[in-house]
Order: structure tokens, then sequence, then C-alpha cells
């Protein structure tokens, strides 16, 4: 991941450092997907800690300018990457560090199980889709596999951001962390043998115990 991370740190225009904490969001700029609560704290978080970030989607043209003038404002520090290009999608997926979904609503999102099954460990408000898919890092219990936060508001986003940013600095953790992150299981084998183990449940068979795992596994090695 260091060698995915200096590739995209490259490839977008952010200073050249591996060691260096990327944060990454994309999205289709609007409310929805809490576009309006990054723009309100972005400035101030990049002010108070030594992250990098980089954006990439487009949207609502008052959000892009907003995106726009704060990376102008940030050179080497902040990337805004207006466009839609889901080959660097990936590549931000494999080289970010943290991955942002504030949404104001979210029926289910895919983007934080990708950001996972490559080590890119999500921040979401805990709502729809995402209360199902990511637990809350728990650092003394080591559960968890992402950082969650409740309310739709700017403060209780930026403090989310900031834990995240201090628990990067606790590597070991953070690897423990990353491995149960790339570690879930969203596959549709899983839901299927879900609901046969319901079935069998109901009808009073013994549940079927699993036979597979994942073979995509070349696609997260956290290193």
């Amino acid at each position: 991941r260091s060698k995915n991370k200096v590739a995209l740190q490259k490839e977008v225009g952010l200073a050249i450092n591996p060691d260096t904490c990327v944060i990454s969001m994309v999205s289709r700029l609007v409310e929805q997907k809490g576009i309006d609560l990054l723009v309100q704290v972005l400035q101030g978080f990049l002010a108070y800690t030594d992250c990098q970030f980089l954006v990439l989607g487009t949207g609502e043209r008052y959000y892009e300018t907003q995106l726009w003038e704060i990376a102008s404002r940030y050179p080497g520090r902040m990337s805004a990457q207006i466009l839609y290009n889901d080959p660097l999608a990936r590549r931000i997926y494999a080289g970010s560090d943290l991955f942002l979904m504030p949404s104001r609503f979210e029926p289910c999102g895919i983007s934080q199980m990708l950001a996972m099954r490559y080590g890119c460990i999500p921040i979401v408000r805990r709502t729809g889709g995402l209360v199902d898919t990511v637990s809350h890092h728990d650092p003394i219990k080591q559960t968890g596999t992402g950082y969650c936060f409740d309310r739709y508001e700017p403060l209780d986003f930026y403090t989310c951001m900031v834990r995240a940013w201090e628990g990067f600095r606790y590597q070991k953790e953070w690897r423990s962390l990353q491995q149960r992150a790339m570690s879930q299981d969203f596959s549709w084998e899983k839901s299927a043998r879900e609901y046969i183990n319901m079935y069998q449940y109901l009808v009073g068979l013994p549940a079927e115990v699993p036979q597979h795992v994942p073979q995509d596994n070349h696609l997260v090695v956290a290193s």
C-alpha cells in the first residue's frame, strides 16, 4: 500500500510522502453524500493536521468550486479531481488510508465496502446501509472496521476525522484495524448462505457450515 500511496500522490499532485495520512472521498458532490459537511470542516482539519486530502467526483457547481478553492490554498496537500474516473477511483481506494462517507442518508452504499477490501478505513455517518456494513473501531477491545459518528453536524464529523487521524499514528493497531476491515465478507455467497440458514432454522434443520473463503485476496495485502 505504501507504493500505491506514492503512485497516487504523484498522479494527483500531492507531496510525495508515504508516511502521511491520505484521506479521500469518491462521491457525487451533492448534499445527500455529506459534501456540505466536508466543505465546512476541511480547511480547519487541514490546518490542524498534517494529512493530505483527495476528492474525486462531480456534482453541484457550488461544491465543485468550494473544493477547487480549498485545493488552491493547500497545494501539495489537497487535490480536487472534479471528474468521473473509475480506474482512478480504484487507485484511490488502494492508496488512501481513510475514506469519507458522511452521508445525510445512504440506502446501501458500496464505496465503503470497496474501500475496506483495499485496506482503506472508512469514516461514516451511522445511517442506512452504512450502519450494517461498518462498525466503530474500539482501540481498547481492538474491534470494529472503521470510524462512525451519529449526528449530521460539522463538529461530530470533524471530531470523528481527528480520532481516525490520531489512530493512524499507532501503526501496529492500525494494521490490525486494516486486517479486520479487509476480512469482511460482503459477497452474494454470504447473503445466500444466511438466507439458507434462516430457512433451515425455520424448518428445524441445522445451519449450513460455510465452505468458501473469498479468492480475491491478492487485491488487498496490507503492507
